[in-house]
Formats: structure tokens, sequence, C-alpha cells
């Protein structure tokens, strides 16, 4: 009977934590196949980019993710959330930063969606937000739209 309590105590430890993380790692590759150019006959090489892409924040801060052109990777712009209790930030010595500023916003006429401009933490360059998973469709490196989840690596939830 012990044994049966505990297994189902964690079990809905496990349901319960893994229903409340704030952010998510994903794996992404390139998934392009071999082409043939049309116009000059040759086979290129499969793409295979690779890269980590994290989205969403933790418990005590909140992050934008983009990729840079400039710098060639994908970039965060983290900051301090602002429901932290006032007590909670000096017991555990948070470091308090503020949300940061866009640089502007663009309206797409494609989408009808309005974009947010922010500056690159690396270079000052200008890079897209990317809000979701779902967003991120193209590969950076080539631009073709087989840029998805690699399965066999595993997701990262974090807090």
């Amino acid at each position: 009977m012990t044994r049966r309590t505990f297994a189902v105590a964690l079990i809905v430890c496990l349901v319960t934590a893994a229903a409340i993380h704030a952010g998510t790692v994903f794996n992404m590759k390139c998934q392009a196949k071999r082409a043939k150019d049309a116009g000059t006959g040759k086979t290129a090489r499969p793409c295979g980019y690779e890269s980590q892409v994290t989205f969403g924040g933790g418990m005590f801060f909140d992050q934008i993710c983009g990729y840079c052109r400039v710098c060639k990777k994908f970039v965060y712009l983290n900051w301090t959330r602002a429901n932290i209790p006032q007590e909670m930030k000096a017991r555990m010595r948070i470091k308090v930063t503020p949300r940061p500023k866009p640089l502007g916003e663009v309206w797409d006429s494609r989408t009808g969606k309005v974009l947010t401009i922010h500056a690159c933490p690396h270079c000052k360059g200008p890079f897209l937000e990317i809000k979701k998973r779902d967003e991120l469709k193209h590969c950076p490196a080539c631009n073709k739209p087989h840029f998805v989840v690699d399965e066999s690596k595993p997701r990262i939830a974090v807090d």
C-alpha cells in the first residue's frame, strides 16, 4: 500500500511540474533534402543547420527570442518579471532588469501582423521577435521552409 501511495504521489508531482513550466528549449534542424538546381543542373547538398531555440522564460524572468542576421545566431533579451514580491527579490538577491524597449514595429502586409523589432544584445543590429515555435518555419541558414523540431533529441522545460 505504501508503494502504491508513493507511486501515485510521484506521478501527480511529475504531471503537475510538467504542466507549470514557463519556457521550452527545442532542438531545431533544417530537414531540406538534396535538390537539383534547374538553372545549373547541379545537385545542392542539404543544409543541415541545427540550433537550440528557447521560447518563453522562467519563474522570475521573461524573454524575447529572435534571430540576428548579422551575428548569424539566435539571440535572447531577458528581463525580470514584474509580479515578483519585493521581499522575495531581496531574499533571493534577484537582480532587477527592466523589460527592453523595442526599436520599433512594422506591419506585415501579407499576414496583417504587427512585428516588433529589437536590438541584438551583441551587435546592436535589428532582429524580429519570434513569439512561438510555430512562427519559425524557414531555416535561417538556407532560407528554405524545412526548419523543424528534431524529434530525435529531447525537449527541455525551463522554469
